[in-house]
């Protein structure tokens, strides 16, 4: 049982004390509140959750409110602690529903990606509106205490999710037709005093190992966002994790991103080519004499790991890749290097191939 728990201490790595028994009694109270991240940050703490807000550009829902702004919105945070993107279905005075999906700030200064946005139709925001009806509720599971057989059950690398529904004040629809008060004489000339909903803000924060509502809600609200960006319909759901997940390549995306969405497949299948060696296989991601590019291909990365950003859409039948490529040291001491690499993709029969590629000088890692 002690090896258990010091396991998961291990595996969730964030230095804290968690067992102070061999029955886990003392396990960190961010943990035991569900309020953790695979890197024990408190996704509760109204402070973090500003961070949070800021590192998206968004602001707080009692400021949305206040502009009679209504929003349905969540920020998901990966199994390994990473901020990955929010989705927001918004209604603005004026304007018609929408759905947004955000990217993090970048932190080396460089530009945040352009934010995705669609229009919603009215079916889509009504089933928006009801997918949250409960989500901050509680279940029976979530809050009975801990049990007593002994059992120790884990759950490593769970995602987190912070969900908000914030809507602004509306009319009351059920109205009495004229005007003035119940004893007071009526005039059909005046318009009706209508009766005005307060605005109503709620919230909650929840990670998968705890199986209740929010989480639910919050990726319902990404499968939604999915169905409604005809900008990343040719993204493959099945390249990615999740939706949230895939959503976040689509905005990181940019140019022609319908484009870069065919391009993004090409680049999984790529990936997957080289991590299972298959070397036969890729003189068919070249155009046309595909046996000596690939030969060439593979002399120029020698051996390293590439690893390849978002494509960048060009035009209908182009498309960019930059990554890098990580040369591992030696077993003599030499340190690890990396090299920077340029994919020039042409669109063959309906998918997106190699024309040209550029490999960069190599330079020690981390030296950037």
């Amino acid at each position: 049982m002690r090896w258990m728990i010091l396991l998961l201490a291990a595996a969730l790595g964030n230095g804290t004390a968690f067992a102070q028994d061999a029955d886990g009694a003392g396990v960190s109270d961010v943990f035991a509140r569900g309020c953790g991240d695979d890197n024990g940050v408190d996704r509760c703490d109204a402070e973090v959750q500003q961070q949070m807000r800021d590192l998206y550009g968004v602001e707080r829902a009692e400021a949305l409110v206040a502009s009679g702004i209504t929003a349905y919105r969540a920020m998901f945070v990966d199994g390994y602690g990473r901020d990955i993107a929010i989705v927001s279905f918004v209604r603005e005075p004026g304007v018609s529903p929408f759905v947004e999906v955000r990217t993090p700030k970048a932190q080396d200064g460089t530009a945040q990606a352009e934010p995705l946005r669609a229009p919603v139709g009215g079916e889509m925001w009504n089933d928006v509106i009801a997918s949250a009806a409960h989500f901050d509720e509680k279940l029976a599971r979530e809050v009975r205490p801990r049990d007593e057989d002994g059992t120790l059950r884990l759950c490593l690398h769970g995602w987190f999710i912070v969900a908000e529904a914030a809507v602004a004040p509306r009319v009351n629809q059920s109205v009495i037709a004229g005007t003035g008060s119940m004893d007071a004489e009526r005039d059909s000339s005046l318009p009706v005093e209508a009766v005005i909903r307060d605005s109503s803000i709620r919230s909650d924060a929840e990670g998968s190992c705890a199986n209740g509502l929010a989480v639910g809600f919050a990726f319902g609200l990404a499968d939604f966002a999915v169905k409604a960006l005809p900008q990343c319909a040719t993204f493959d759901i099945e390249d990615f994790r999740n939706s949230p997940m895939m959503l976040s390549a689509c905005a990181r995306s940019s140019g022609d991103r319908m484009a870069a969405g065919t391009a993004s497949r090409f680049v999984s299948k790529l990936q997957r080519t080289l991590r299972l060696e298959q070397d036969d296989d890729l003189k068919w991601l070249f155009v046309g004499f595909g046996d000596e590019r690939a030969r060439r291909f593979m002399a120029a990365i020698d051996g390293g790991k590439v690893y390849l950003g978002q494509p960048v859409g060009l035009d209908a039948d182009r498309a960019r890749v930059e990554g890098q490529i990580l040369f591992r040291g030696g077993d003599s001491g030499e340190s690890r290097q990396v090299a920077d690499i340029t994919l020039h993709l042409l669109r063959q029969t309906n998918d997106f191939v190699i024309d040209t590629f550029e490999v960069g000088s190599r330079r020690p890692f981390g030296a950037d």
